[in-house]
């Protein structure tokens, strides 16, 4: 363990405890937005699956509160951007927060469905992120980098967008859904590949700073994700705009959820 505890300056003004009922709060309103889903149906497409809909929806809306919740830390509070470690405020710790929860309820969600081994690359995933988040909740640390690691969700959002559109069956030529491709793979590059970048570029300077059990853990998922994202995109770009002859309908996919699994996003038939 190392000293930071001894320079930590954030403005997060909640005690631990206030984090962790928050991300109960949250995981309450995903399971909630999941029951007024699966009470809405699926469109007929997804009638013998589900679960996937349900699950892709609730992804969906956490991507686009997050993204709107994120960007407004960067408009709203850009001093808490200069010491990413130890700064920090109360609107950015309740983000985390709400994040977390979504992750464990995701979790909870696939255990509970049968999914953990099946979708093996999203439990990692999840494991990851959340127990770092949770860490992150109880010692208040890392709050702006963590800001910088949800931006992803920017492009989660158009992500989603494009497999929700497959889902419904939408054409591939339709004017929608080639403008939703092309802002997933702008938004792939600007906010995924930004977050990844200021991240692993961040490892080699303040890595002193931290527990190195934390450091390894992110050494460990900015691997796998360095190497994933770059798949990612190239199949999307393959995908949506180098197809040789293109189907008429978006055919819904056998994917898991929408979080970041290289196969599931971009298999079409």
């Amino acid at each position: 363990m190392t000293n930071f505890t001894k320079e930590y300056t954030s403005n997060v003004h909640l005690e631990p405890k206030y984090g962790y009922f928050a991300t109960f709060m949250s995981i309450f309103f995903f399971h909630l937005v999941n029951l007024v889903v699966a009470y809405l149906g699926p469109p007929k497409s997804m009638r013998e699956d589900k679960w996937r809909w349900k699950n892709l929806i609730v992804s969906w809306i956490h991507a686009l509160v997050c993204s709107v919740w994120c960007l407004s830390s960067f408009v709203l509070y850009p001093d808490e951007f200069h010491d990413m470690i130890v700064q920090g405020n109360t609107f950015m710790y309740l983000l985390i927060a709400f994040s977390t929860g979504y992750f464990t309820y995701d979790f909870i969600d696939m255990m509970l469905n049968k999914k953990l081994f099946k979708l093996w690359e999203v439990t990692l995933h999840h494991i990851a992120v959340a127990s770092m988040f949770w860490y992150n909740i109880q010692v208040q640390i890392c709050i702006s980098y963590n800001m910088v690691a949800l931006l992803a969700e920017v492009n989660s959002f158009f992500l989603h967008s494009r497999k929700l559109l497959q889902m419904v069956q939408v054409h591939f030529e339709h004017w929608f859904y080639k403008f939703v491709a092309f802002l997933n793979l702008v938004s792939f590059v600007v906010f995924r590949g930004l977050s990844l970048g200021g991240i692993t570029y961040g490892m080699f300077v303040w890595y002193t700073r931290v527990p190195r059990w934390y450091y390894g853990s992110i050494c460990g998922s900015m691997i796998v994700m360095n190497v994933m994202n770059p798949i990612l995109f190239w199949r999307l770009l393959k995908s949506d705009f180098m197809r040789g002859g293109s189907p008429k309908v978006a055919q819904p996919c056998k994917m898991m959820n929408g979080n970041n699994n290289v196969k599931n996003h971009v298999k079409q038939h």
